[in-house]
């Protein structure tokens, strides 16, 4: 059974809360209709040694590194939606290896990150856990009714695009140090150039698929067209290696031109990687419309490895 499969199942079983829960489980952000009309964004994430960050060897993160990258995984959610974050609240089981001194360094990390952003860090629980270090950090923003992005809004037609480029995330370190798309994803969703949208945490093939699934189409991806991190980054590892925190979203054929022209952000990299269409089943498909996957590979499943 893969992560999804299980969420899936999950989601069936779980009763949601009546009125005003209008983005149910499934999404980048659950979200809530706030009094004043607006979108209220709640996510959570987690970091666990060993798995999202190293503490030996030639790609060992340092603590301030740790509780930056905890934050800014939480803000990719947002962005994803078109939001800004508003709050967060952050819970850390200290294992063996780590320290008071390291925990104090963590958050220093995370605190620059949250005034970069005016997120404000409002509360949360600490322990002593057991062998590693495992922290979590739940985020709350805001999105407007009628701007807010789900990845359910693409239709066949919509042109597939990316910001950035992907691949080799922990080989570089990328995934230490990336810049959520707050202020990209903000600007898709206030102009009404997206239809939908999902960010890169698993890998762009996993990903698109489940904007796919969402949207209830599929995508025909052109594979020479996805932009790679390094002359010596492989088209396997850009589609699957994960952890690259950009953004895939669908634009309109209308709104195609509109999007090239008016791109204020001229030092990240946009591309068109395809295109949605009708399809039997939902899923990414190459130009001759075969099933894509590299080697079997489709990215990260926490349930596969």
């Amino acid at each position: 059974m893969t992560e999804d499969d299980f969420l899936e199942a999950l989601f069936k079983r779980m009763p949601l809360p009546p009125g005003d829960l209008v983005i149910p489980p499934g999404d980048d952000c659950a979200g809530f209709r706030s009094a004043d009309g607006g979108i209220l964004l709640i996510a959570v994430d987690q970091v666990v040694e060993g798995r999202h960050f190293l503490d030996e060897g030639p790609f060992t993160a340092s603590p301030r590194q740790v509780g930056r990258k905890l934050l800014a995984r939480n803000l990719s959610d947002i962005a994803a939606m078109g939001g800004t974050p508003l709050y967060c609240l952050s819970s850390v089981a200290l294992g063996s290896r780590h320290d008071t001194a390291w925990l104090d360094r963590f958050f220093d990390g995370m605190l620059e990150l949250c005034r970069r952003w005016e997120t404000h860090l409002i509360g949360g629980d600490l322990a002593r856990g057991a062998e590693r270090t495992v922290a979590s950090l739940t985020i709350v923003g805001r999105a407007g009714e009628r701007q807010v992005l789900r990845r359910s809004g693409a239709r066949a037609g919509d042109g597939f695009w990316a910001t950035g480029v992907f691949g080799r995330s922990f080989a570089t370190a990328h995934h230490l140090d990336f810049e959520p798309r707050i202020e990209e994803g903000r600007w898709l969703a206030e102009r009404g150039l997206s239809r939908a949208m999902i960010d890169v945490s698993d890998g762009l093939l996993i990903d698109a698929g489940r904007l796919c699934r969402a949207s209830g189409v599929g995508l025909f991806l052109d594979p020479g067209t996805v932009p790679r991190r390094s002359g010596d980054t492989t088209l396997q590892e850009a589609l699957t290696d994960g952890e690259d925190y950009e953004l895939l979203f669908a634009v309109s054929k209308e709104n195609e031109e509109r999007l090239r022209r008016d791109w204020p952000f001229r030092g990240l990299p946009l591309t068109r990687l395809g295109e949605f269409r009708s399809a039997p089943s939902p899923g990414v498909f190459d130009l001759g419309g075969k099933p894509l996957d590299t080697e079997g590979a489709r990215g990260w499943d926490h349930f596969s490895r």
